[in-house]
C-alpha cells in the first residue's frame, strides 16, 4: 500500500472538516464525494454522484460514471461533463479500458481523477483503450486536507 493510500485510510477529511472516512465510507467514494463537492462550487451545472455513494443520483447501472455535471431542461436533462475517480488499485484492473471506453463514447467531455503519482499510468491506459480524457487530475491528501493538481 502506498503512502497515500495509507494516510487516506487513516482518516483524511475533507476540504470542510469533516471526517467522513469515519463513517466507513471506501477511500474511492470518500474521493468521488469531495470532487463532486469542490466541482459543485465550480460549475453552473447540477452535479450529481454514482447511486453506491448517493441513494438518488443520476444514474443506476454498475458501468455508470461516478460523477455527472447536468443541466435541467424541461425538454430533457442535458449533461455538461462526466468524471470518473481511480484509485491505484482499479487503475490495475482489467476492465479499466472498457469502463473508459464507456464513459468516453458518452459524447461530454470526460475527466479522470486519479491519486498523486499515478497520471502517467492513467495516461497509458487511456492511450490503451483510445480514449483522451479532457483533463487527467491527481488527488492528494496532504496534512488531511484533499488537494487536486
Amino acid at each position: 500500500m502506498s503512502a497515500f493510500a495509507r494516510e487516506a485510510e487513516t482518516g483524511a477529511r475533507s476540504d470542510a472538516g469533516h471526517d467522513t472516512r469515519a463513517r466507513g465510507v471506501s477511500l474511492h467514494d470518500h474521493v468521488v464525494s469531495l470532487v463532486a463537492q469542490r466541482w459543485a462550487r465550480s460549475f453552473q451545472c447540477k452535479v450529481t454522484i454514482k447511486p453506491s455513494v448517493e441513494k438518488h443520483g443520476w444514474a443506476a447501472g454498475p458501468h455508470d460514471p461516478d460523477i455527472i455535471g447536468w443541466q435541467y431542461s424541461p425538454a430533457g436533462n442535458r449533461v455538461e461533463w462526466i468524471a470518473e475517480v481511480e484509485t491505484e488499485e482499479s487503475l490495475a484492473r482489467p476492465l479499466i479500458r472498457e469502463r473508459l471506453q464507456d464513459h468516453a463514447a458518452r459524447g461530454a467531455p470526460f475527466y479522470l481523477f486519479v491519486p498523486k503519482g499515478c497520471r502517467t499510468v492513467a495516461q497509458s491506459v487511456a492511450m490503451r483503450a483510445g480514449i483522451r480524457p479532457n483533463g487527467i487530475y491527481e488527488y492528494a491528501f496532504v496534512n488531511e486536507t484533499f488537494q487536486l493538481s
